[in-house]
């Protein structure tokens, strides 16, 4: 009796032990969701939309050519027709909707960034990192580490040869990268020299270490889900080809009178 009394007892101890443990983690939990959500990551986003839109067109021109010789549509079948249009801009729809669950969200990158916020760093770095990025200086500082989060992802398209930035139908998609860019070092801008608050943070282990993190690690789970999402889009757009037959059935009818 005293064996199992002693076992009841060290399990109730290891179950107190669980619940205080628990609400700890579920706190550390909330702040981290909540440091992520203090980032702003428009201009990145716009990139990498802006790249994944060049791919899913031109996936889906390469569909709709194909259809044209396996259904044997003859050379009128071609991009300057409204049947072609009217079938690329619904495939077009449908590869839209996808990009945007699988990269614009930014769901998955919020469970990524978080994961790697939990393993850097403490409850107290992440307490330090909430008070910081709600000054005034900190808030310059976040929107400094999103332009840089920005400037890696274009560069690593730019430099890589993918990035093209002259594609017919995709003007708006471009200029709107652009202004946000522009928009965002222009705004992101201050004098370091005269905020002591953000020097210090800049120089302590904790800043360095975020600094590290948004600009370089984060910039790279972009960049592989980028890559990641652009090889699955020609699979993603013969998937969706059941959109263009009504524009296709309206060709051959319009071929055949």
């Amino acid at each position: 009796m005293k064996q199992v009394s002693g076992a009841m007892r060290w399990i109730a101890g290891v179950v107190l032990v669980l619940a205080c443990a628990l609400p700890a983690a579920a706190a550390k939990s909330d702040k981290i969701e909540e440091l992520v959500a203090l980032h702003d990551l428009k201009t990145a986003v716009a990139i990498g939309n802006y790249y994944l839109k060049q791919r899913a067109l031109f996936a889906v021109r390469d569909e709709l050519a194909r259809i044209g010789e396996e259904q044997k549509l003859g050379p009128q079948w071609n991009a300057a027709d409204a049947h072609w249009q009217q079938a690329q801009s619904e495939m077009m729809n449908v590869a839209v909707k996808q990009l945007q669950r699988d990269f614009s969200s930014l769901e998955w990158l919020s469970e990524e960034w978080g994961q790697l916020n939990d393993h850097d760093f403490s409850e107290r770095d992440i307490d330090v990192l909430l008070a910081h990025f709600h000054t005034t200086d900190g808030r310059k500082q976040l929107m400094i580490m999103d332009h840089g989060v920005a400037v890696h992802v274009q560069s690593a398209l730019t430099f890589s040869g993918k990035m093209q930035y002259s594609v017919p139908g995709l003007e708006k998609d471009r200029d709107l990268m652009q202004q946000l860019f522009f928009d965002e070092d222009r705004d992101m801008r201050f004098d370091i020299s005269d905020s002591s608050e953000g020097t210090r943070f800049a120089m302590s282990a904790t800043g360095k270490r975020y600094f590290v993190n948004a600009m370089l690690n984060v910039s790279g789970m972009i960049s592989r889900r980028i890559d990641q999402t652009a090889e699955a889009m020609p699979q993603k757009v013969r998937d969706a080809a059941t959109q263009a037959q009504p524009a296709v059935q309206a060709f051959r009818r319009d071929h055949q009178s």
